[in-house]
């Protein structure tokens, strides 16, 4: 998260950043079939944050969970709440999730 901070601009929702980075690196464990790949691609304004699995896994609905005292069923639902963009990819065998995170480029 060390680059976020040295390379976004004032202003950006580090701390949404880092909340996502956590949701989707604990779902990724707990869920993970294979190897897991970790990307952050900062080619645009907005870094967007890949987080890649070997197996088919296909992640639940977007939404709260029923119960709302269940010890899981959010971590989607928080991380389409604060990023700006949420993208779910299964192909070529891997399972992905890419998070287009609320920090913008410094000299953007």
């Amino acid at each position: 998260m060390g680059l976020l901070h040295e390379q976004g601009a004032p202003g950006s929702d580090f701390d949404a950043a880092e909340l996502i980075y956590g949701e989707l690196i604990s779902n990724v464990i707990r869920h993970a079939h294979g190897p897991i790949i970790i990307r952050l691609d900062w080619s645009s304004e907005f870094p967007t944050l890949s987080v890649t699995e070997g197996g088919h896994y296909v992640p639940p609905p977007i939404g709260l969970p029923s119960d709302p005292f269940a010890e899981s069923g959010r971590g989607l639902f928080i991380v389409k709440t604060l990023a700006k963009d949420l993208q779910l990819i299964d192909a070529s065998g891997r399972s992905a999730v890419c998070a287009t995170l609320p920090v913008r480029r410094r000299d953007a």
